[in-house]
Parts: structure tokens; C-alpha cells; sequence
């Protein structure tokens, strides 16, 4: 706990910072951190890697080998990012040996056992239009690719989401060129204009068949308000809820559903007066499950590190930034 206060204390203490991290809600998620375009031009970011450890309560720190990287263009939008997932965990015999000591052994070979932890990595590339519009999300796992082709109506709503399985037959593994291309779905958007602030969205299988029904609410500066979804053959319902302050930062995010009994999930924020975030909490049907504090850099203003106190596991992770430039 004393851990904790320290790293609020020296949080609070560095004053007006540019918010690096954005919480907006977004419609297409572009990797694990969302990332403010406009900051990450101005500071004129070409690439920000992500190293990740825990420390158990009680235990030294434990480097899974974690890792996120992400790529950005002079605009200052994402072009691509990886991550990696925990795959399995092993325990192996690992060989020590004798240590001598002017000809003799002081200490004798022994053997001892060593937690190792393998990673897969996700790969992605976001391609753009000319209006700054998504238009292609290519996931790569494994061998395949999970790729979304994304189309948009005259007010920048997404009217249509293809999703296909790919190859790549380029021998630059870096590049993309089309092999094999499989859809897997493809998903229509039509939308009603109910008042000034309220959208009427419906959504569409791949036989044209309306599956989901949703109502969209906004506030007066355009802030996303609520989303309540309905599935037409089922009893299933969600609900995403945004509250924010005077300045339109973003205090609240609470998503509920029934899909698997009742389920409520939120998270909350908190900020400086400059309106850069200091803490996330995120709870699950009230439980607490984890609370998040965010370090700042004070020679460039940028975020240095996150330290997430995860009460279900009862660990700390510390995640750290580090940037390079155009």
C-alpha cells in the first residue's frame, strides 16, 4: 500500500501534461492502448515500445517476456502494432555448475528448476483513406491473417465490415501480397437520423437479415452518450453507458449484458486539472478488480510508465514506454 501512495504522491505532483492515452470510445479498436493522434504528432512519435513485468505480492519481479510495439505515421496515426499473448507456461531443469576457487570446488554442480514463459505474437496493420478513415485492419496469428475491410456513408458511420481469412505469398515477410482470401462475414450498417442526438442503427447478416438493433445517444458536443443493443432471436441485450465532465473528459465507461447471466463491467477515471488521466479503476458487478496509476515523464511531458495493482491476482504490473522519433 505504501508502494501505492508513493506513486500517486509523485503523480500528483507533476502538474500540466499532454494526454498521450486516450479513453474516447472508439468504433474500430486499433491495439491493447488507444493512443491520441494529435499528441503523438505533435511530438512528432515514430514508434513507442511497451515492456511489461508483474510482481506478486510478496515475490520478486517476474519478466514473462510481455511486449507491445506500435508504429505511427507523420500524421500521427497508428500503421501497425504487435502485442504478445501468453501461449504456455514450463518448468525446465536448468544445469548449474561447480564454482572453484584456486583449484578447488567450493560449491558443486547442481541442478535447479526454472519457471520459462512462451509468448505468441499478434501482429496488425492499419491502413487509411484519405479523410484519415480506417479501411483495413490485417490481424496476423500464426500463418493466416484475420483481415476487416471497413466502408463508410457520406457522415463517416461504418456502413460495411468485411472480415476474411488471408495469405501471404510475398517472400518479404514484412510486405503483403493476396494468396488465398476466404470471407468469413460480411456485415451491413444502416442508420436512421431519430433526433439531432439519437441514431437508430441496424445491423445485417451476410443474407441481408437484420440480427441486432440498436439505439445510439450523443450530448450536444458529439460525446457518445449510450449504445443499447438487441438481438432479434434471442433475449440478449447490451448496453454501453459514457459519462464525462465539464470538459468533456471521460469519467465513466459501464458496459451491461445478459448474455451469460447478468454482467456489469466499468471502469472509472480521474484526472488533473488539465484534464491528463491519473487513475483507472476497473470493476466487475461492483468488485473492484484492478486499479491503474499513470506516471508522466517531466523533461517531454510523456507517459512513462502504468502501474497496474490487479487485486484479482493480488500482483503489480509495471508497463514502461519507451519512444523514438521522426
Amino acid at each position: 500500500m505504501k508502494f501505492l501512495t508513493t506513486l500517486f504522491l509523485l503523480i500528483f505532483s507533476l502538474g500540466s501534461f499532454a494526454q498521450l492515452v486516450s479513453n474516447s470510445p472508439v468504433e474500430i479498436g486499433i491495439g491493447p492502448i488507444a493512443f491520441n493522434s494529435k499528441i503523438v504528432k505533435k511530438n512528432k512519435i515514430k514508434r513507442i515500445d511497451v515492456a511489461i513485468v508483474d510482481k506478486p505480492d510478496g515475490e520478486i519481479i517476474i519478466d514473462k517476456g510481455s511486449s507491445q510495439g506500435y508504429e505511427f505515421d507523420s500524421l500521427g496515426r497508428i500503421t501497425r502494432y504487435y502485442y504478445t499473448i501468453l501461449n504456455y507456461v514450463q518448468n525446465e531443469e536448468v544445469e548449474t555448475p561447480e564454482v572453484r576457487r584456486k583449484g578447488k570446488i567450493i560449491q558443486p554442480a547442481t541442478t535447479k528448476t526454472v519457471t520459462k514463459y512462451y509468448n505468441d505474437t499478434i501482429f496488425a496493420d492499419i491502413y487509411y483513406d484519405s479523410q484519415s478513415r480506417i479501411i483495413t485492419k490485417r490481424v496476423k496469428m500464426g500463418a493466416y491473417y484475420n483481415s476487416y475491410y471497413y466502408e463508410y456513408n457520406d457522415k463517416g458511420l461504418i456502413i460495411k465490415e468485411m472480415h476474411f481469412r488471408e495469405t501471404n505469398v510475398s517472400e518479404n515477410k514484412n510486405e503483403f501480397k493476396m494468396g488465398v482470401q476466404n470471407i468469413l462475414s460480411n456485415e451491413t450498417f444502416e442508420y436512421i437520423q431519430m433526433t439531432p442526438t439519437q441514431i437508430k442503427k441496424r445491423c445485417l447478416n451476410d443474407e441481408g437479415r437484420e440480427y441486432k438493433k440498436g439505439i445510439i445517444n450523443y450530448d450536444e458536443k458529439g460525446n457518445k452518450l449510450s449504445e443499447n443493443y438487441e438481438f432479434i432471436v434471442s433475449w440478449m441485450r447490451q448496453e454501453n453507458l459514457f459519462q464525462y465532465d465539464a470538459k468533456g473528459n471521460l469519467l465513466e465507461r459501464t458496459f451491461t449484458s445478459n448474455e451469460s447471466g447478468n454482467i456489469k463491467e466499468y471502469t472509472a477515471y480521474k484526472y488533473d486539472g488539465n484534464g491528463v488521466v491519473l487513475e483507472e479503476k476497473k470493476f466487475k458487478n461492483d468488485a473492484l478488480l484492478s486499479e491503474m496509476s499513470y506516471l508522466y515523464d517531466e523533461t517531454n511531458n510523456l507517459l512513462k510508465s502504468k502501474i497496474n495493482r490487479d487485486h484479482k491476482n493480488n500482483s503489480i504490473g509495471i508497463v514502461k514506454f519507451g519512444y523514438s522519433y521522426y
